[in-house]
């Protein structure tokens, strides 16, 4: 049976046909190309042909095994291949290259391979998949939460050793030099460390060898001491005991029972004992409170000039000067409508930056006005508190301020003491003048007056109030500022403010004035005790005469059994003036003799107090050299006009301001009492109205006053066991070698504190006990052997 074929099969039978002779066709033009094009032609059609045969069908596999490792092993593997097939003389000739390339191209594998990839990424658990992490790892394991520095540490020794490798096969000679230089210099690091190590453990031995030599110094002279006072405290009870409990009259009258001996043990003022002292050149040594010893009272007493007399001029009756003498201040200042702007301008400055503030508080000074900020909020809304401002915020834009204002500089104060705002002091456009009348005729200023010992007008605060002082509760004053600030007229307003209200009687004055021109003109004031000072080999000789003087006027104190000047005058009949030591310019006096002049007004500020006698000390240069620590910590109340840097406001004020004042009295005051200094505007005083007072009182007549017994000879210059300076024939020579029967070692610290001498002193004593064979030769930082 036969079966028909349909036109429609037919044509699908001739379609098929004709299909499979064009395939056949196409396969022999593929073929025919393939064979007839270059071979190197057909390598890269095969190695695209295996690339994408692996991203279609192997992708995850292969991202997981090599990641991006595939880069740089594809790198090195593509031309390998392509040499090794075509051209193998190239692989041969180039090995070094072949092998130095292969190792850099493991470490970055490796170095791939210690670094986890993002969850999920297609090389795996490490960007360099499993061939990184074989490279890096193996045969330890981690993973990427449980991972120690010790394994992190030889994964990258393993990259590093990889890179030394490829480094040292591809330049032989590059990496022997390279390696002996990194030897010499690992042998160089070492034996500095190990020269370091044993120059450190040196002077630790040494430092812990004079620190027990210095305890056992202290401890020992502390015994001595404490030897000597019960030695004093029984012959004193034998002596009692000998002359019965007869009484000794107080001054003004009034008796005792305690008599001029006893006296020696009088109460110490806790305020005064405050001050301490403590030699330089040893740290370790004892602490020297601010009174002087038994013994330096009674040597005093040996060499002591008779007590002054002033009898004759208790009897006179003197007048003070008239105040109408002196200038009333211009009226200046600025108006309420600056005032608003400037505060206005202020706040918009600050907003322009986000920070919210308001001006709650103004202080309208002479010279500067204060606008005290307080700060807003940042972000308050009804649902949120919001955040407060910082007051650091408002500090950093110092900058945008005085720009806004237009202002040279300006002064923060954060916070306003007492206050809870930020001080922002800008200086007046058209400041107003002060002068001492605008001091003296306040009602504050009359109301401190009667009361305090020495009163000082200053000035005007930077709101306008007067700022007063007692001297005597200062007790001493520092001084500085540079050239044309307004040091020497605030002097003077120091000097006529007291002048003007007290009396011979209560006050006298020694000056110094090294420039001759700031002082001169109160000569011939009854109230010198010694003519101005204008040599500076003169001002030492004063010193240590008013030393004396001190030291007489404690022994005064003593036979009175009383612990400081204003109980003395209370009870006696013959009062004591306050004495003031003015110096215009220290560093003149320091550039002459810095240790002596140094040690005298030390020891005048430390025992000084007491006795009445206060120090006002003025200098243009506050360097280091000139206003030392011992002066600094002596001179606890301090002002400070314009400087030039930082640097000289940290060394007065032990804070930076100083820098920014505006010169012309403007100051920086900072009292004993005050932890921080407040701005004032220094009085101003003209010579006509200081030549006014000053010939008020040359012509107010009156008797002779005593004055200050200067010795010439300094040999007895001071009293006390420091007071000598022969060279030769020292006097102090006979109390060392008395000091060196009781010791069997000798030091320089040790005579400076037992005797109580500086450093050149005593370095002196220790040679000349040297030479006349006391002691002998001594090693550096060891005390010397007593012969």
């Amino acid at each position: 049976m036969t079966s028909k074929t349909t036109p429609k099969t037919s044509a699908v039978k001739k379609t098929a046909r004709n299909a499979a002779r064009l395939a056949g066709s196409a396969l022999k033009g593929v073929a025919w190309l393939i064979a007839s094009a270059p071979p190197q032609l057909r390598f890269v059609v095969a190695l695209g042909v295996i690339a994408a045969i692996a991203y279609i069908w192997y992708r995850e596999d292969a991202g997981t095994l090599v990641g991006w490792s595939a880069v740089p092993l594809g790198l090195w593997l593509v031309p390998v291949l392509f040499f090794g097939l075509f051209n193998r003389s190239v692989l041969v000739g180039r090995w070094r290259w072949i092998i130095s390339s292969l190792a850099l191209g493991l470490a970055i594998s490796g170095g791939l391979g210690i670094f986890y990839a993002p969850l999920a990424s297609f090389s795996g658990d490490t960007y360099g998949g499993d061939v990184g992490m074989a490279i890096s790892r193996l045969p330890l394991e981690w993973s990427r939460f449980d991972v120690s520095i010790s394994e992190y540490a030889a994964a990258w020794a393993r990259v590093a050793g990889l890179l030394v490798v490829a480094f040292v096969v591809y330049s032989p000679s590059a990496s022997k030099r390279t390696g002996a230089g990194t030897l010499r210099l690992l042998l160089v690091a070492y034996v500095m460390t190990a020269a370091g190590v044993v120059v450190l453990n040196r002077r630790f031995e040494n430092w812990r060898y004079e620190r027990s030599q210095a305890k056992a110094l202290q401890a020992a002279d502390r015994a001595a001491y404490e030897a000597d006072q019960k030695a004093h405290a029984d012959s004193r009870a034998v002596a009692g005991a000998t002359n019965g409990a007869s009484a000794t009259a107080a001054p003004g009258g009034a008796a005792t029972s305690e008599g001029p001996g006893e006296g020696q043990n009088y109460e110490r003022d806790p305020e005064q004992s405050k001050l301490v002292e403590r030699t330089a050149e040893d740290p370790a040594a004892p602490i020297t409170v601010a009174y002087p010893t038994p013994g330096e009272v009674e040597a005093a007493g040996e060499v002591s000039m008779p007590l002054p007399d002033y009898s004759a001029a208790q009897r006179y009756p003197w007048h003070l000067p008239d105040p109408e003498m002196l200038a009333i201040a211009r009226p200046g200042g600025i108006t309420q409508e600056e005032i608003e702007r400037t505060s206005a301008r202020v706040v918009q400055s600050l907003q322009q930056f986000g920070i919210d503030v308001s001006v709650d508080q103004v202080r309208q000074g002479p010279t500067v006005t204060m606008y005290g900020l307080s700060p807003g909020w940042k972000g308050r809304s009804e649902e949120s508190a919001g955040q407060r401002v910082r007051v650091d915020t408002i500090l950093a834009r110092e900058k945008d301020i005085a720009l806004a204002l237009a202002t040279p500089s300006l002064r923060f104060e954060a916070p306003v003491p007492g206050e809870s705002v930020v001080g922002i002091e800008v200086p007046n456009a058209h400041p107003t003048e002060v002068t001492l009348r605008s001091v003296m005729d306040t009602p504050e200023w009359n109301n401190f007056k009667d009361s305090a010992a020495l009163p000082v007008p200053l000035g005007l605060g930077s709101g306008g109030e007067p700022v007063i002082a007692d001297l005597s509760r200062m007790p001493h004053m520092l001084v500085a500022g540079s050239t044309g600030s307004g040091k020497s007229v605030c002097m003077n307003a120091i000097i006529t403010g007291l002048i003007m209200t007290k009396t011979p009687l209560e006050v006298r004055f020694v000056m110094i004035d090294p420039k001759r021109v700031e002082l001169t003109p109160y000569q011939g004031i009854p109230h010198l005790y010694t003519p101005v000072v204008v040599e500076t080999d003169r001002a030492i000789i004063v010193l240590k005469s008013l030393v004396d003087e001190m030291m007489g006027r404690f022994r005064q104190l003593e036979g009175a059994s009383v612990k400081n000047i204003a109980a003395y005058n209370d009870k006696a009949k013959k009062k004591i003036p306050y004495l003031v030591i003015l110096v215009d310019e220290l560093a003149d006096l320091m550039l002459t003799g810095a240790g002596e002049v140094e040690r005298l007004l030390v020891r005048l500020a430390q025992l000084g107090r007491a006795t009445g006698v206060h120090l006002v000390v003025a200098t243009q240069r506050p360097s280091v050299d000139v206003v030392t620590g011992l002066i600094k910590a002596n001179f606890p109340s301090r002002i400070s006009f314009a400087v030039m840097s930082q640097i000289d406001s940290r060394t007065i004020l032990d804070s930076p301001g100083a820098e920014k004042l505006l010169g012309r009295g403007d100051m920086l005051y900072m009292p004993i009492d005050r932890p921080k200094p407040s701005r004032v505007q220094g009085a101003f005083l003209k010579d006509e109205e200081i030549e006014g007072v000053v010939t008020a009182w040359r012509n107010s007549g009156g008797p002779a006053l005593p004055e200050l017994h200067v010795s010439y000879d300094e040999a007895g210059a001071e009293a006390g066991p420091s007071s000598s300076f022969g060279s030769g024939t020292d006097s102090l020579i006979d109390q060392a070698v008395d000091l060196t029967q009781s010791q069997k070692t000798l030091s320089v610290s040790l005579l400076q504190r037992r005797l109580r001498i500086g450093y050149p002193r005593a370095a002196r004593l220790m040679d000349e006990l040297e030479d006349s064979g006391v002691v002998g030769a001594g090693e550096p930082g060891k005390p010397r052997p007593v012969l």
